[in-house]
């Protein structure tokens, strides 16, 4: 089966935008796409409804928060129908639970036909001082607790990632035992990761047998607080389960990566490599056990 994807890579949020002018930019992006591409899914970088703001802590920034029904997730839904897509987006989500408001980062999944199909919730929030890279998203966000897949309309398993999920292996190999054909890494990131940024996604493509779309936003930003600019350094791609990048583009704002994938190939890429074959799962239980010490006396010769 072959399909055809379109990343889209957003530029900067700048001091004289508002939700709506930025995802104005955006949707006449994803339209230009769409009629030159025809893709059967298009997908957006994290936080694409705002600017990032965990860098600095200020609560005004909880305002830009919606529900998954809010108005980010009805725009998109129309389009969906209207274009006859599929759109992965990413937003700032507020749920209400028991009279208790919980915040996440999101990304969403809606199909042309059947709405709202998919809603995953970031697992790993950073919380990094570093002389390029300064964050702190657990101050604005809650951690999701599961790692979903979902099925597009015409049966192909897609799996979604948020940034700082990419960097755990876990992660990747939970989506390849769930039969992920297509993982989707929406992005948010600038600083020194960028020197390796490809060569990590190409690494887990290959462990994961699948074929991994990643976007990310282009461009330098700077909010109130910060005292530097970020540099958004993009990087789109679609790269194969072979590990090879089908396409790419650098730090062009306001751009787009497509390739046409032929799911087919994932077999022929896997077949040498029986990975689920010859796992030794009664090993792996420090992965997941929480307060382990590594004990040398484990070993026995």
């Amino acid at each position: 089966m072959k399909l055809r994807l379109v990343g889209l890579q957003i530029g900067a949020f700048t001091k004289d935008d508002t939700y709506d002018s930025y995802m104005k930019k955006q949707y006449e992006l994803l339209e230009k796409a769409v009629k030159v591409e025809k893709p059967y899914l298009a997908v957006f970088p994290e936080g694409q409804t705002g600017p990032y703001f965990s860098s600095t802590h200020n609560d005004k920034w909880f305002d830009l928060a919606e529900p998954i029904d809010g108005l980010t997730t009805v725009t998109m839904l129309k389009k969906s129908k209207e274009m006859g897509i599929h759109i992965a987006f990413t937003f700032f989500e507020k749920s209400v639970k028991r009279d208790y408001t919980h915040y996440y980062s999101s990304m969403a999944l809606v199909s042309p036909t059947k709405g709202l199909i998919g809603l995953y919730r970031k697992t790993h929030l950073p919380k990094m001082v570093t002389p390029t890279l300064t964050t702190d998203e657990k101050y604005y966000f809650e951690p999701g607790n599961s790692l979903p897949v979902f099925k597009l309309d015409n049966g192909v398993t897609i799996a979604m990632m948020l940034c700082y999920d990419r960097s755990f292996p876990e992660v990747w190999r939970a989506y390849y035992l769930q039969g992920a054909q297509i993982i989707c890494i929406a992005a948010c990131t600038w600083g020194f990761r960028g020197e390796f940024f490809l060569e990590e996604l190409r690494t887990r493509a290959y462990e994961s047998h699948s074929f991994v779309m990643a976007l990310n936003r282009a461009g330098n930003e700077i909010i109130e607080g910060e005292k530097q600019v970020r540099d958004h350094f993009g990087k789109g791609a679609i790269i194969n389960p072979n590990g090879d990048i089908i396409t790419s583009i650098g730090g062009e704002p306001w751009s787009y990566v497509v390739a046409e994938v032929d799911l087919d190939q994932i077999d022929g890429f896997s077949s040498p490599l029986p990975w689920k074959r010859d796992r030794r799962p009664e090993l792996y239980g420090i992965l997941t056990a929480q307060g382990c010490n590594f004990n040398e006396q484990q070993f026995q010769v």
